[in-house]
């Protein structure tokens, strides 16, 4: 019987144990990295003029990204949770209904008004169309590719090059 030892071989094999792990963080990092550029690109572009106006920032805000593991997969979410963003991001074509309430008047016919006057609205219903002005959609496609080769390098670095 011939038997043989390399020296060294604990150590090769925890690198090579270590492999996964390693690409796993790796990947986090650039999904994480990418997250981070996607929510930049929202709240500094398309949130800043490029789509949508701002008027109180709330919106902007309210963008986060996060990254997380689902069944062995990084993902990493960019979001909002302001309940008037899905109307923008997907736009609205339907009624709604106005609750009744008060009214402060404070010009008539575009003339000033010495005191306001307090006026009684009704409940009614309107019709509603607001288009499509899709700030985070927009924005992923923009990053897309970059995105896409982002992950495929780093998914190299451990795959050996091999195509």
């Amino acid at each position: 019987m011939i038997d043989g030892k390399i020296l060294g071989d604990d150590k090769a094999i925890a690198a090579l144990l270590s492999i996964p792990r390693v690409a796993e963080s790796e990947m986090r990092a650039t999904v994480g990295r990418n997250a981070l550029k996607l929510q930049r690109l929202v709240m500094a572009g398309k949130l800043s003029g490029q789509v949508l106006k701002v008027r109180t920032g709330n919106l902007r805000r309210s963008i986060d990204s996060a990254i997380f593991e689902q069944s062995g997969a990084v993902i990493g979410k960019v979001s909002t949770n302001v309940k008037y963003a899905r109307v923008h991001e997907y736009g609205f074509h339907g009624t709604v209904t106005v609750k009744g309430h008060m009214r402060k008047v404070k010009q008539a016919w575009g003339k000033r008004l010495a005191t306001p006057v307090v006026a009684n609205v009704k409940a009614h219903s309107r019709n509603v169309n607001l288009p499509e002005r899709s700030f985070l959609r927009s924005a992923l496609a923009d990053m897309r590719a970059a995105f896409i080769a982002d992950v495929y390098a780093t998914a190299q670095k451990f795959a050996g090059g091999a195509k």
